[in-house]
């Protein structure tokens, strides 16, 4: 850690000193160290030299990149870095203007010059959830994007361009980002669309309002319309995904009315009405909401005993989550929902659903899966060891690891596995020793010891490089070093296991459905043969 701490340090001054060739491998070993994902670029260019760097993993690129290779950082990555490029010095005043006003001040913050001069890139960590991977900043903050993503990257020091200009750092620290949250970088872009077409799902409970249906249960037809914009929010629909669904359903009638007198009107009777329950849902959160964040951070504090302990959580909290985006305490959710939520396979993700229910009793069962509705749970917030400790919990939320990739087994159970994910994520925060890390995980010293080992030593069996994912002081006390766990995940083949896990959901989905489908169709041809 020592000798990383000390290339960190003389970051600068060794790029300066350094030629060109070293200088630019140096960078990219610090800018590794610091948890960025380095791309390599063409030579003397901006250009990313291989296609599909977007895909594919940083070590993978680098291995067949050619020598003085410029280098580029991706967005996201272990850091979860993101970049306000400033196309213009009046752009960059404007950005200034805003940090100043979230509380960072000029030297706060990563600051490099691009090779013409006149750019500026900011560096921050970026702690929210945006579909896509760039944005355009809005006309009134200035030309220039929001990169964030693993689909844009922004040249990198010490990179040299044609005419032998070079990016540099100018002011601020690499090691200390700036944490910014969606809150924070919605007002500055040009497109404010927080949802994804394909991550939306129209909420079951919606569906028959849509038809008209249960209507008379709400005081006037305003309020059934505001009633569903406001769940339709809540799922992440954008306002373009709103009006097709408005335009193409009954609903409760008021807009469909406007719409036949004076298309342009109703239009615009929506869009205010949108974007009140928009502010409405942000500024409140209803009890339900509340209950399942207070339910979730309790499950992210607590010790889970036992072998199954890490699967039990992760399950429970990816419940958790779902009934909060749902907006109530009881919720739909296949074992194959909760299982992409944890990182865990779907046979791992039942068994910790059943034991939920039956073992923990942290959930209650309500409605059984019928065809192709899955089971209805209710998240049990009664339970005597919840109940005495939501009123008084107060948990600082972080990201988790735990259900990286990295730590999945994989088919050749090379993967890390869950028990070093939970150790990984206690050392992101404070250093432990080894009977600290038992009592806060549940697991055994001898699995504790399993896993640092594995991860002290981790060896790409390929090209022979060592991770060192943690270490060992001389107090006795592990720590965590900065990694990519992109790129641990391809040394111990489990990349992309999540990803295939989706795919492999999809068509199990698809598969049930078409068996349903069939078998109401042989019924239906029966019932006929019979008359």
């Amino acid at each position: 850690m020592i000798i990383v701490q000390k290339r960190v340090l003389a970051f600068g001054k060794e790029l300066v000193a350094k030629s060109m060739d070293s200088s630019l491998d140096l960078a990219r070993y610090h800018y590794g160290d610091l948890g960025f994902d380095t791309v390599p670029l063409t030579p003397g260019s901006k250009k990313a030299y291989a296609h599909g760097w977007e895909k594919r993993s940083s070590h993978r690129l680098w291995s067949v990149a050619p020598p003085k290779a410029n280098i580029g950082i991706r967005g996201g990555g272990y850091a979860q870095v993101a970049f306000i490029d400033c196309d213009s010095p009046k752009t960059f005043e404007t950005a200034s203007r805003w940090l100043s006003g979230l509380g960072y001040e000029e030297g706060d913050y990563p600051l490099v010059r691009s090779a013409s001069g006149g750019g500026r890139h900011i560096y921050v960590n970026f702690l929210g959830n945006l579909p896509g991977d760039w944005r355009k900043l809005s006309k009134d903050f200035g030309a220039g994007e929001f990169r964030y993503g693993m689909g844009a990257y922004v040249v990198a020091p010490p990179s040299m361009v044609t005419g032998g200009k070079t990016y540099s750092l100018i002011k601020g620290d690499l090691r200390q980002l700036p944490r910014l949250t969606l809150e924070d970088i919605l007002p500055i872009l040009g497109n404010k669309d927080t949802s994804s077409e394909k991550a939306t799902k129209i909420p079951r409970r919606v569906i028959p309002l849509l038809f008209g249906k249960g209507i008379e249960n709400y005081k006037s037809r305003s309020e059934a319309e505001q009633s569903i914009l406001t769940s339709l929010i809540n799922a992440g629909f954008s306002f373009a995904q709103v009006l097709s669904i408005f335009n193409q359903n009954q609903c409760a009638g008021k807009y469909a009315e406007m719409r036949t007198k004076n298309p342009q009107k109703a239009e615009f009777w929506l869009q205010k009405s949108y974007t009140e329950s928009y502010a409405w849902a942000n500024a409140h959160e209803s009890e339900e909401r509340q209950k399942a964040l207070d339910v979730i951070a309790w499950a992210e504090s607590t010790s889970w005993q036992g072998r199954t302990g890490p699967s039990d959580q992760l399950a429970f909290i990816a419940a958790a989550q779902i009934a909060y985006k749902a907006g109530r305490l009881s919720f739909s959710a296949s074992c194959r929902d909760v299982a992409e939520g944890a990182g865990i396979g779907r046979t791992t993700g039942a068994k910790a659903l059943h034991r939920l229910v039956s073992d923990h009793q942290l959930l209650e069962l309500e409605k059984k899966a019928v065809g192709d509705c899955a089971n209805v749970y209710r998240l049990n917030t009664d339970n005597a060891k919840l109940g005495h400790s939501l009123s008084t919990l107060s948990v600082r939320r972080c990201p988790s690891y735990v259900t990286h990739d990295v730590f999945r087994k994989g088919k050749g159970k090379r993967g890390l596995g869950k028990a070093a994910g939970q150790v990984w994520q206690i050392l992101q925060f404070t250093s432990a020793n080894i009977d600290e890390l038992t009592e806060k995980t549940g697991r055994n010293k001898r699995t504790i010891k399993k896993v640092l080992d594995r991860m002290e030593q981790i060896i790409d069996r390929k090209t022979g490089e060592i991770f060192n994912m943690v270490e060992q002081r001389e107090d006795n006390r592990w720590i965590a070093l900065p990694v990519n766990l992109d790129e641990v995940a391809v040394v111990v083949e489990t990349a992309g296991t999540m990803e295939r896990q989706i795919k492999q959901h999809a068509r199990e989905r698809q598969e049930h459905r078409r068996s349903i489908e069939k078998s109401q169709l042989t019924k239906q041809n029966r019932e006929i043969k019979k008359v």
